[in-house]
Parts: structure tokens; sequence; C-alpha cells
């Protein structure tokens, strides 16, 4: 009796064993896939800032709609994670347009060291920003700022140096025309119009320093943004500084101080970086599903209701990974456009 059940019992054994091992097998090849699959990272400015939201909401949409395991990396800035871009240690990273070439040449913050192996993604969104006084000020158009106090140096952020000086430019004008004063960054700048200590300052339209300037400066009417001319001298004077920025005029909103009658401002794209090391079919898949998620990017961050994916591929003198142009050529949207 003993002897016919330990037979059944084998039998039993014998045949879930056949069952289970394939699955034990898939289920083990799935966690050795898993445990495999490239994590890439996205480097953004330190948490808290406007690149962080947008690099958190880039991470998401490769992760969920991509399959491709993302995390963002916040660092000190772009100084910081360009060379690691460069080498192909972090797969993506956000960067402005004059910054990236910047990087790309060794110049300005970047001291000597070239990065030419950075590559273009596309652009995630636009910084419009201009110059800023208070709603009181005598000066109406950028040629009135001459003798003013001004932010100047930027010590901790050297690329705001030429976004002024471009801003300044529409008017005729460089910091050798105003008095200035020196700050680590355009923040400081702002924060500094806002306490009377400079006559007009650099401001990122719609920021939150934007709004607090405008209630410190409530008793002379809040913020008022200078406007940009936009005659072809005036842009040619802008773009000599800063090649790649552009113009567009902002209509009054509360949610836009400065803004008080239709207003032209300096604009420039804050492009997805990676580098040439990146391989193509990465590339390729992210900006596919960047491309083709607007919804899901705006979710993550307000400044993404203003993404435009047919406008990702701008000219620029930092060249595309081939997997971003292979993608655009796919969906008509190459060659890169100039702003």
């Amino acid at each position: 009796m003993h002897s016919c059940l330990d037979k059944q019992s084998k039998t039993v054994a014998t045949r879930l064993g056949t069952m289970i091992k394939p699955l034990l097998g898939a289920a083990l090849l799935s966690a050795v896939a898993v445990a495999q699959a490239q994590v890439v990272s996205v480097a953004t400015n330190p948490q808290g800032t406007l690149y962080y939201s947008v690099g958190t909401s880039v991470a998401s949409v490769l992760q969920q709609k991509a399959n491709m395991p993302a995390r963002v990396q916040p660092m000190s800035g772009s100084s910081a994670y360009a060379p690691l871009l460069n080498r192909g240690e972090i797969e993506f990273g956000l960067m402005n347009s004059l910054d990236v070439v910047n990087a790309f040449n060794g110049v300005q913050n970047f001291n000597g060291r070239k990065n030419q192996d950075l590559r273009l993604v596309g652009v995630m969104f636009a910084l419009p920003i201009g110059m800023a006084v208070p709603n009181n000020s005598p000066a109406k158009v950028m040629k009135d700022l001459k003798g003013m106090r001004v932010p100047s140096q930027f010590t901790a952020q050297s690329t705001i140096v030429s976004v002024q000086d471009a801003a300044l430019a529409t008017g005729g004008l460089s910091i050798a025309d105003m008095k200035p004063y020196p700050v680590a960054n355009y923040l400081k700048g702002m924060q500094a119009l806002g306490e009377g200590k400079v006559d007009a300052a650099l401001f990122g339209l719609g920021t939150a320093a934007a709004q607090e300037a405008n209630v410190s400066l409530a008793s002379q009417g809040g913020l008022r943004f200078i406007p940009l001319t936009d005659t072809p001298e005036a842009m040619a004077a802008m773009r000599k500084v800063f090649s790649s920025a552009y113009s567009r005029v902002y209509e009054p909103s509360p949610s836009l101080p400065g803004v008080v009658t239709p207003t032209r401002l300096m604009v420039y794209s804050a492009f997805l970086v990676t580098s040439k090391h990146a391989s193509d079919d990465v590339v390729y898949k992210a900006t596919k599903a960047l491309f083709q998620n607007k919804e899901a990017l705006a979710a993550g961050a307000a400044v993404m209701k203003s993404f435009d994916p047919t406008l990702m591929a701008e000219k620029n003198e930092v060249p595309f990974h081939p997997g971003a142009e292979k993608f655009y050529k796919e969906v008509k949207e190459w060659p890169p456009k100039q702003r």
C-alpha cells in the first residue's frame, strides 16, 4: 500500500515539476531582464527650479510611454552636468540654447573645456525674459534705461550676462552704459529690484520672483516689462549677442505680472540634450515618446502646456543626435527650423 502511494506521489511530483519548471525559468528570465534594464538619468538644476520640474515630467513620460526606467538627477547646474553628458555618463540633461553652445565650444562658464560630444534631442519649452522696471519708472523703451542701476556680473550664472546684454542691445545699450550692481544670479537681481537696490532688472515671465516683485512694488504700480522693438536693426543686435534668441508678443494676464499692455519680449529655448555616446535606439524612443505625449508632459510641469512638438527640431550650432534626427525625418519635421 505504502509502495503504491509512494509511486503516485513521485508521479505527481514529476508532473508538477514538468509544469513549474518552464514557469520558474520564465520568471527568472523576466527578473534578469528587469535587473538589466537601463535606467536613464535626466540631469537638471536643483530641486525647486523650473528645470527640475520639467526634468521630472520628462522622466515620467520616458518611463510610462517609452517603457524606459528613468530618474531625475538634480545637480548644481549645467556647468556641473554638461561634462557628464558629454562623456555619456548621464543620458539626458536640460540646457538652454545658449548654454549648450557655450558648453560645446568651451566658452564663458565652461572655461575652455569643450564638450563636443554633446547632441540635441529637442526643444522642451521656451523661456520668455525681459528687462522690467517699477510701473512708475520714466523708462518706456529700452534706450531709456541708459545710466540706470542694473544687476551685473551674475557670478554664479554667467549665461545670464549674455541674456541681459542681448536684451539691452536691442536699445543700442551695453552694461558699459549702465550703473552695475553685482549679484550672484538673476534671482538675486530680481529681488534687488523689489528691494529698490536697482532701477531695472532681467525677469523671467510668469516666475514666482516676478510675482513677488510685483507685490513688493505695489506702491509704485507693480512691475512693468520694457518692450523690445522688432525692427530688423534691433533683432540683429540681439542675435549678434545671442544667436538663437527670438521675440514674441505677450498679452496682459493675471498670471503674467509686468505685462500691462501687449509686450514684445526676448525668448530662447530650453533643449533636452544627450551625447553621441547614447544609443540611437534610446534617443529615438525618447524623442518619439516626448513628441507624442504633450498632455502627459503638461500634467507634470505647467510650463509644458506651451510645448509644441512641431518646434522640437530648432536650428542650433550643436548637432542633433542621429536617433532624434531619424524620428524627425519620419514625421516630416526635418530639417531643423530657424526661430
